[in-house]
């Protein structure tokens, strides 16, 4: 199989498990909240959103692990690969070792600084001791996730994640049974499904991938290249985590609780269009390591526009008919919609477009392994809106300026950050905007105003709310294929249709 026909089978598993994960957990959510009524809902998620707090280190560990392993397969070096996995193995189970105890250990402390209702006390030990275990061993065996994506082997990453969110709304149906003692049944019932799905990962990965072999040899200098990268990682992921909860932060201090659940919304249907968006992007991103730790300087730097041009396609086509019917999308599903909600969920949409144009910059310095300067300079930057956004919030601006903040300080971190890869892979700053920035914006200010004009035609209803999504779809793509793609690109993608086609005909 071909690395584009592989990219592209890779993102229809992808696409498919997101769409099955985002539809049952919206629906799991309905069942869990009518199961448990709000306030021990609300008592779980406060608990358990405490004890995963500890699993800061988990997106770190995932990504160093898959960038050395896709490093080691695109060398084709068998023994580098398995030290490498055995590097990782032991980081891993030492970190989810040391949140295990850490965590059991402060659990006492954390939850008496909580308040609840006193008679859920056992049940909030339950929850929070079961929610550690569940993290340690979800931690540890994240290792074997970037395995399946190293291999790039997307069709079981996918059928886990399917089967783990059907597992859990089989849990939330059955609190439907229980009279008592539900949340402890439900603390329990999901650390169990953990031990299951992550235990049947394991399973897999042991039995077919010759890597996955954990010996008790500690590899010192491996060990120290692969830490160095956890720890820039981590200070990226420590940069985004602060700026989000200072933010909400701000926003409850001047506005209160009502403007942190517009926000949330907002960032809920954010988030459910984004990993359509990332899907795409975590298929392409093992081609594009490998392809750099073997040399193929062409092959790399065509992966390096196409993550932004891609990305970008996928998230306009989604984006635009939410930008254009998001008032009537918030009415449908919430019926009481919070104040602010709809502004946000704009400028949110504005952020996301804008950070999609950081990516092909992000996964060029994890295939080079330079991060440092790289993280440093983009996450200081981005920090400083903090003190912006506190500023402009005390001259009585609306809340919505902190996304106008957040828009701007990512655009100078683009900027600069262009400048600090290009001494790594020697591309042209020039080239970047001209050939994937411009393109986009191009894109944009001629589907926009087509289909704001469409949109004002199409009554405001559900049916109208399908059929405008899909005219607004098909005149993205075709806008797309023929502003943002070049010629080369379009035939290319024509030919792997017509090919998937004719391979469908001749079953």
């Amino acid at each position: 199989m071909s690395d584009k026909s592989r990219i592209a089978k890779n993102t229809v598993f992808l696409y498919l498990r997101q769409l099955a994960v985002m539809f049952i957990t919206f629906f799991t959510s309905r069942v869990i909240l009518g199961a448990l009524g709000e306030v021990e809902y609300g008592v779980y998620s406060l608990v358990g959103g405490l004890a995963f707090s500890f699993g800061f280190f988990s997106s770190s560990l995932s990504n160093a692990t898959q960038r050395f392993l896709c490093f080691a397969h695109g060398k084709n070096n068998q023994s580098e690969i398995k030290e490498v996995f055995n590097a990782a193995a032991l980081i891993f189970i030492m970190i989810g070792g040391s949140i295990l105890l850490i965590g059991c250990a402060l659990g006492p402390i954390i939850i008496g600084l909580l308040k609840y209702p006193q008679e859920l006390t056992l049940a909030v030990y339950f929850i929070y001791y079961c929610t550690i275990i569940s993290l340690a061993i979800t931690l540890t065996a994240t290792m074997f996730d970037s395995v399946l994506i190293s291999r790039e082997n997307m069709k079981v990453y996918a059928y886990i994640s399917i089967l783990e969110v059907i597992g859990r709304l089989a849990i939330a149906y059955s609190l439907l049974l229980y009279s008592d003692c539900k949340l402890i049944w439900y603390a329990i019932a999901l650390m169990l499904l953990t031990v299951l799905i992550k235990g049947s990962l394991i399973y897999f990965c042991f039995k077919h991938y010759p890597e996955c072999h954990i010996r008790l040899h500690w590899d010192s200098v491996r060990v120290k290249e692969m830490g160095r990268f956890i720890g820039w990682n981590g200070f990226g992921t420590a940069a985004f985590a602060l700026n989000e909860q200072v933010t909400n932060i701000l926003l409850n201090l001047f506005f209160g609780p009502v403007v942190n659940a517009a926000k949330g919304i907002a960032s809920q249907v954010n988030n459910a269009i984004n990993h359509f968006s990332s899907n795409f992007l975590v298929a392409l991103f093992p081609q594009m390591i490998k392809s750099y730790s073997s040399g193929e300087r062409e092959k790399f730097m065509q992966l390096f526009y196409y993550s932004g041009k891609f990305g970008f396609a996928l998230l306009w086509l989604l984006f635009l008919p939410i930008i254009l019917r998001r008032d009537y999308i918030l009415q449908f599903w919430l019926e009481n919609v919070p104040d602010y909600t709809s502004v946000f969920l704009l400028w949110i949409i504005i952020y996301s477009i804008v950070s999609i144009f950081a990516v092909p910059l992000w996964y060029a310095v994890q295939a080079v392994g330079k991060i440092g300067k790289y993280i440093m300079v983009t996450n200081s930057i981005v920090i400083m809106s903090l003190p912006i956004c506190w500023i402009l919030l005390r001259q009585a601006f609306p809340p919505q300026i902190v996304y106008m903040v957040l828009v701007a300080t990512k655009l100078f971190s683009i900027f600069f950050s262009l400048f600090i890869v290009k001494k790594y892979i020697d591309f042209s700053v020039r080239n970047y905007i001209v050939s994937l920035i411009f393109p986009c914006l191009l894109t944009v200010g001629v589907s926009l105003p087509v289909c704001w004009y469409i949109n004002s035609l199409v009554s405001d209803n559900f049916l109208g709310l399908i059929g405008n999504s899909i005219i607004c779809v098909l005149c993205n793509v075709f806008f797309i294929g023929f502003i943002l793609l070049t010629k080369h690109q379009r035939m290319q993608i024509l030919k792997l249709i017509q090919l998937k086609l004719g391979n469908v005909i001749n079953k």
